[in-house]
């Protein structure tokens, strides 16, 4: 079905004049962007007030504004403005919208043949149009047949843009700079990194890009942005009375540049270099940091819990100190990271991914990159014996099979409920913690290795 809305777009651009303050106009815009959902727009504008009464208006804010949390100030003229009201208009324009305002109201209409129609508009649906003729002649018209609608003017209450309006009390009369401040709905940001593996897995090179995503219905131009990484504690809230639908996803590259790092409360800012505009239904991609190169560790983790036999492949782990000797020691936010290993060809390929949480410098990255392949283990539970009602003895059995080229740094966890004690071991271990103990080993290539210990518990 063909609909030609050049018209209606033509009458409403020359009928329509509202005093507000185009979004282009902000001689400083800053936007701080947190990873839940959220972000808090700071507009700065140079506005003319008049002695007593005004009216203020200022377009295109975000669609998903959260009304309560705007603030609007003059700090040069503090103590000589009232803000009496303030108001947030919505009622955006649409096709069916001025439908809905013109029933009942003279419209014309273009038809394929260039005939033109005048006539009182009764009722419009998908198909058809119901007018009212001069003589009470009674006309329908299928849609599929009108190329223009025309309509007088733009329909009382319906605005072009989200708004928000003021109206103010003031002894100055002169131009002065205007604050604005509202936190708003559909704007979030997430790290990604990408780790690549030297062949022998003991080294990286880590890069990181910083993904900014606007689906706020608005865009920013020239804004400086903030990051802020961490789980800053919000109210429940109800339904979200302005959630849209992104549209398009555009990807864009922004210059690539160190963003400045600080802490700021019990959370970490990212100031980005440069401003950047950002756009309604865009993804754009800034560096977090330059490449890292530095040493890990890989390991084969085979985790277990008191009393269960089991046997299956060991999970791959690779671990990374965030410390400055390792060339790192930065707040590194929370996100995928996604693992490459280079072939003999010197290519690259995908061999894994993780999500790390926000991680303070001097912690260890614990990156989980899959399932062995060639090095399964098997639990065995040898002996238990219940001595009592609450009281046992378990014996224990777990072999590693390698049957890699290369010898395998395997970590044999074994959690154990309970007030045990560890009376008999085939191999040196380690307590972490009072329900968790480590065994380390060596498995050579292509071979097995088999660890036996005995335990009591109570309960």
């Amino acid at each position: 079905m063909h609909r030609d809305y050049k018209g209606i777009i033509l009458s409403l651009l020359l009928c329509l004049y509202l005093p507000c303050l185009a979004e282009n106009e902000f001689n400083n815009t800053q936007v701080t962007i947190y990873n839940n959902d959220l972000g808090l727009i700071f507009q700065e504008k140079e506005i003319a007030l008049s002695k007593g009464a005004n009216t203020l208006r200022i377009e295109g804010v975000s669609k998903r504004v959260r009304p309560t949390t705007v603030k609007l100030s003059f700090p040069k003229i503090t103590g000589q403005y009232q803000l009496v009201e303030q108001n947030y208009l919505y009622d955006l324009v649409n096709t069916q919208k001025i439908f809905d305002k013109y029933t009942g109201e003279n419209v014309m209409f273009r038809l394929k043949s260039d005939e033109n129609i005048s006539g009182i508009l009764m009722n419009h649906e998908k198909d058809h149009v119901i007018l009212s003729l001069p003589n009470d002649v009674i006309r329908i018209l299928a849609t599929e047949n009108i190329i223009d609608y025309e309509f007088p003017s733009l329909p009382g209450g319906l605005i072009l843009k989200p708004t928000l309006e003021w109206n103010i009390q003031s002894a100055f009369k002169g131009k002065t700079d205007a604050q604005l401040s509202y936190l708003t709905s559909g704007m979030s940001w997430n790290a990604e990194y990408i780790l690549v593996l030297n062949r022998e897995e003991n080294e990286f090179s880590l890069n990181s890009w910083i993904s900014l995503n606007n689906n706020s219905g608005t865009t920013f131009e020239n804004a400086k942005v903030k990051l802020i990484a961490g789980d800053i504690h919000r109210a429940t809230m109800g339904r979200d009375e302005y959630k849209v639908i992104p549209q398009a996803n555009i990807l864009s590259m922004a210059q690539k540049k160190v963003p400045e790092t600080r802490e700021i409360g019990d959370y970490y800012l990212y100031a980005l270099p440069n401003p950047i505009t950002l756009r309604h239904s865009e993804l754009k991609q800034v560096s977090l940091f330059d490449e890292i190169n530095g040493k890990g560790r890989k390991v084969y983790l085979f985790e277990n819990y008191s009393t269960n036999e089991i046997e299956s492949p060991l999970r791959v782990v690779f671990r990374i100190e965030n410390r400055k000797e390792n060339n790192m020691g930065m707040a590194m936010p929370k996100g995928i990271v996604r693992v490459f290993k280079r072939d003999v060809d010197e290519t690259l390929q995908f061999i894994g991914e993780d999500q790390i949480e926000h991680t303070s410098n001097k912690d260890t990255l614990r990156l989980t990159i899959g399932n062995a392949f060639d090095v399964k283990g098997k639990r065995t539970i040898i002996e238990q014996d219940r001595s009592s009602k609450n009281a046992e003895t378990i014996t224990v059995k777990i072999e590693i099979r390698n049957r890699k080229t290369t010898s395998a740094e395997v970590e044999v966890v074994e959690n154990i409920s309970g007030y045990w004690d560890i009376k008999k071991t085939s191999h040196d271990y380690q307590q972490q913690s009072s329900s968790r103990v480590l065994f380390p080993i060596t498995v050579k290539a292509d071979s097995s290795e088999t660890i036996s210990y005995t335990y009591t518990r109570r309960w």
